[in-house]
């Protein structure tokens, strides 16, 4: 099988896995059969032996090797646009682990409100991994590196709408919070129904994205050579 063609199938195995465990009907069989932390058990083996498979496949047979990303920066067209849709990406995911999601986390309730990076994005994590796939698929051509990372933005925004369909058929009281954010970054901001608040983004996080962007950006060729 072409490599390109084991990574898509590597990404449908670790996504539709995911996604079949966590439909509501089937997890709460399986947290019946288990119990709670034997289905977390359960659910993290299935994620690692779906996962680590995916991205050994595609280390091994990747085409892209890692770029010097200071002379990328400094190549006229596309590449510019490459930067900030990455460093938009950093941001996004250190914003969204540093602050747990109460959509992920099962603690949102109808009196949840959108603060920091949710005024966003509901989906941080998600809206950023997307965001690392479509900015890696700019710069990339071989087709096993499309693969992987268009595989990544396919399965982070797919995961993403998959976990709002499932949060609010089994908890409708939760649309005022729906309603008050947003799925894509910024289209909340964009039409008026949040209201992006600086002072609510730590300063202290927002410092730590810019220097992991910063290392990343220096060390990348050294990282992924």
């Amino acid at each position: 099988m072409e490599p390109a063609y084991q990574v898509l199938s590597w990404w449908m195995a670790f996504g539709g896995s995911h996604t079949l465990m966590s439909h509501p009907p089937i997890r709460a069989r399986l947290v019946r059969r288990l119990g709670e932390q034997g289905f977390r058990a359960f659910y993290s083996i299935v994620a690692l032996a779906t996962f680590v498979p995916l991205v050994a496949t595609f280390f091994t047979h990747r085409a892209g090797r890692g770029i010097w990303l200071p002379a990328l920066a400094l190549t006229p067209g596309v590449w510019w646009v490459t930067m900030l849709v990455n460093f938009c990406a950093i941001l996004l995911i250190v914003l969204g682990f540093a602050r747990p999601n109460p959509i992920s986390t099962l603690r949102a309730s109808p009196a949840t409100e959108a603060r920091g990076v949710l005024q966003i994005t509901r989906h941080p994590g998600f809206m950023g991994f997307a965001l690392l796939g479509l900015g890696h698929l700019f710069v990339l051509r071989a087709p096993v590196d499309l693969a992987f990372f268009g595989g990544l933005l396919a399965y982070s925004l797919l995961g993403a709408a998959h976990q709002d369909w499932r949060r609010l058929k089994t908890d409708p009281a939760l649309r005022p919070f729906y309603e008050a954010t947003s799925f894509w970054p910024f289209a909340g901001l964009w039409s008026g129904r949040t209201r992006f608040v600086a002072s609510e983004i730590p300063l202290g996080v927002l410092a730590a994205a810019v220097l992991v962007f910063f290392l990343l950006f220096v060390l990348h060729h050294r990282l992924f050579a």
